[in-house]
């Protein structure tokens, strides 16, 4: 049984209880409810690398904080020219940055003995980095340069504030870099005079846009929303004059065209005035620019890192000026003509005319803007009609109304309601709908922002794609704990970690609203020793698993993989590389506090030279056959090493029905066992499946009790349909 389970105390009570006491109650009382993760195989966990970032040319250095770090005596990081030296044991590490690594986010991991850890992320910058002194009071404000950066992190209950020197008229930038840096602070920034008077303010955000009313001193004020605070709400606070760029329209392109992009923001060299304002109220700029796309989408790019964003393909691009280099912009790529808006087109009888296929680029702009287009369809046409908004990471909520003929066909809207997976959530507020054109003539489709009835933004673009049905999906892994029990609620931070003779699963999600096939799944890149079993997501489904499989003694190895799907449709075979997916921060009860789940720049696996408690192998490799209605018996071979001989908790998974079997014991210390589904109990229908057998077992690692999740190497089954019968001769 996990830890934590058992009976629940009685919480004292009080004759009028607050609001908060109640709260505190509560939260307690589900915390008491919840079963805890029982201890599992160590494996390095890294909680914070200080600084999280540093300058382009020079070198930093940098501590780290986390679990299971003993030994730990380098960093991998996903980008060549970032690396790093071990200090005097204990002392961190001195992170060297070669000059040529361009400006961005990176992905570092931590390696050890007993594997690599998750991610962290590494920024790398242009401007100087100076060192924070003080600044917890106005009148101890730490110095900060005008274009210059500074890392630092905030106490409970606490204010960070930081000095500066502007002249009249300077328009100067503030960047509060947190959540893409996987910090937990939520920051609040103000902008004080001398005199201690609030001149500017975010409200909520790491970003403000001031311009001195005169010649003098300001100050930054800088906190956590609630004033929460600790070593994990770190920041990167940049002061600068430099460009920032709002968004790009339009947000798409074809692959490999050289296009002019209009990018709207603030301090662009050579820009114009837009006219418009942004979401701050303050004015923007605009500039015109070429862009040659690439031919095809970069994985490993940095910027939009939801799980939901590994469904677009894309790349990142950074506006370069005389001013110096931009933030990361998102530019989608698409096969089909990139049409632009125009308005007005609000009214019925102001609907834009398209031809499909196309991918339109709009904006949710101004408050309460509705856009109309209209396209000719023939009967048995089949077209998919998708937005792309809230995926280009904007607090959007698009809505899509198709009509035919002034009646409504269907009303779409987003599917973030009730996401299923709750540990790594890939749902978004973007629609989609498949149109199936009954009768020939023209459907109008109209697109709205349901978030949008007061808000002026015109940064939230969206691309409206209506697009011919084909075998197109996206794919994304994700190393994950797997659930202990049936109401286990916790997740946490994974690393892909395979020991000597062991098997490790990794949860690969296919977004694929047009190809229904199978997906094959293979791993590229494995080190000598380390291979890859037969696996795929079945045909129809959103998720299936990547099975790999480490020699009895492996050497050890940390890099990165790749990790493709093939799809085959008639003649087509269709190749994806997955992004890669990572949790955040640690979760008890993902009912209570909601999972921060991210993409990751690359796809990172550790080898280890230790051994792997137990293997569970099949004893012939074949595919297993039986009737529909008959019985699996899958003889298994059991190999136990170490402190682990314990009864095994063992269970199939991997095909329809299974996830109702009553898991079995087998007895300690036993070498083989055999795997036995009925197939009159468990209704698997007929079809080819690949299935495993994974085993939950307890037992000593280095003198600590531990508890594991043991898979077996995957297994082919094939379940035979019942033959028809004969027709009865006629008498």
């Amino acid at each position: 049984m996990p830890a934590g389970a058992g009976e629940t105390p009685a919480l004292p009570g009080a004759a009028a209880p607050s609001r908060a006491l109640l709260l505190v109650c509560a939260t307690l009382l589900c915390a008491l409810l919840t079963p805890a993760r029982a201890v599992d195989l160590p494996v390095p966990r890294l909680e914070t690398i200080f600084p999280p970032g540093g300058q382009a040319g020079s070198q930093v250095d940098v501590s780290v904080t986390g679990t299971d770090l003993e030994d730990a005596g380098a960093l991998y990081f996903s980008q060549t020219g970032l690396t790093a030296e071990p200090k005097e044991k204990g002392k961190g590490f001195t992170v060297k940055i070669a000059p040529d690594v361009a400006p961005g986010i990176y992905d570092v991991r931590i390696s050890s003995p007993l594997g690599v850890s998750n991610p962290r992320a590494f920024a790398v910058g242009k401007l100087p980095e100076v060192p924070k002194k003080g600044g917890n009071s106005p009148e101890t404000a730490s110095e900060l340069p005008v274009d210059s950066t500074v890392s630092g992190s905030v106490a409970t209950g606490t204010m960070d504030f930081y000095k500066f020197t502007a002249k009249s008229g300077q328009r100067l930038l503030v960047d509060c870099a947190t959540t893409e840096l996987d910090s937990k602070l939520n920051p609040v920034m103000s902008i004080l005079d001398a005199a201690g008077r609030e001149l500017e303010t975010s409200g909520r955000g790491g970003f403000l846009d001031f311009t001195a009313p005169a010649d003098g001193v300001f100050l930054v004020r800088l906190n956590d929303l609630t004033f929460a605070g600790s070593p994990m709400h770190y920041y990167r606070l940049t002061l600068t004059t430099g460009p920032h760029v709002d968004f790009v329209f339009p947000p798409s392109s074809a692959p490999g065209a050289k296009s002019k992009f209009t990018f709207y923001g603030r301090n662009l060299p050579g820009g114009a005035p837009a006219g418009i304002a942004a979401g701050d109220g303050k004015p923007l700029e605009k500039l015109e620019a070429e862009v040659e796309a690439p031919a095809t989408a970069d994985v490993r790019r940095d910027g939009l890192l939801s799980p939901a964003a590994a469904a677009l393909e894309g790349f990142s691009y950074r506006l370069s000026t005389p001013k110096g280099v931009a933030n990361t912009v998102f530019i989608g790529l698409t096969k089909d003509p990139v049409i632009l808006e125009h308005e007005p087109n609000n009214q019925v009888a102001e609907t834009q005319k398209i031809t499909v296929p196309c991918d339109v680029a709009g904006q949710f702009y101004p408050a309460g803007d509705v856009d109309g287009y209209s396209f000719d369809a023939k009967k048995g046409d089949i077209w998919w009609i998708e937005v792309i908004s809230n995926r280009l990471g904007l607090t959007t909520a698009p809505f899509l109304l198709v009509q035919k003929d002034d009646k409504d066909v269907k009303e779409v809207y987003g599917a973030d309601a009730a996401p299923t997976e709750k540990r790594f959530s890939t749902a978004s507020n973007d629609p989609a709908f498949r149109l199936e054109v009954k009768d020939d003539g023209a459907y109008r489709v109209s697109v709205r922002d349901l978030y949008g009835g007061a808000r002026v933004d015109p940064r939230n673009v969206y691309r409206l794609s209506i697009h011919r049905e084909s075998p197109v999906f996206r794919l994304a892994a994700v190393v994950e704990a797997p659930p202990e029990t049936a109401n286990d609620r916790t997740a946490s931070p994974r690393a892909a970690v395979l020991r000597g003779g062991g098997t490790i699963a990794i949860r690969v999600v296919a977004f694929r609203d047009d190809a229904a096939g199978e997906i094959e799944l293979t791993a590229e890149g494995l080190p000598a020793g380390v291979t890859c079993g037969a696996s795929k997501i079945p045909a129809g489904k959103k998720e299936g698993v990547l099975f790999l499989t480490a020699a009895d003694k492996p050497e050890r190895w940390v890099g990165a993989i790749r990790i493709i799907g093939k799809l085959k449709s008639g003649d087509q075979v269709t190749s994806e590389e997955a992004r890669g997916g990572v949790v955040r921060w640690p979760v008890t009860d993902f009912q209570i506090d909601a999972v921060q789940a991210r993409l990751t720049r690359d796809v990172a696996l550790a080898v280890s030279d230790e051994a792997a408690p137990l293997s569970i192998v099949p004893a012939e490799e074949k595919v297993w056959e039986a009737p529909v209605g008959g019985k699996l018996e899958i003889p298994l071979k059991i190999t136990r090493r170490g402190e682990f001989k314990d009864v095994l908790k063992l269970k199939p998974a991997g095909a329809p029905g299974l996830e109702t079997f009553k898991e079995v014991d087998v007895a300690a210390n036993a070498e083989t066992t055999t795997g036995t589904i009925d197939l009159t109990a468990i209704k698997i229908p007929a079809g080819t499946y690949t299935i495993w057998f994974q085993a939950l077992t307890k037992g000593k690692y280095k003198g600590k009790d531990v508890i594991t999740t043991i898979f077996s190497t995957p297994i082919q089954i094939a379940i035979k349909a019942p033959e028809p019968k004969a027709p009865e001769p006629k008498k």
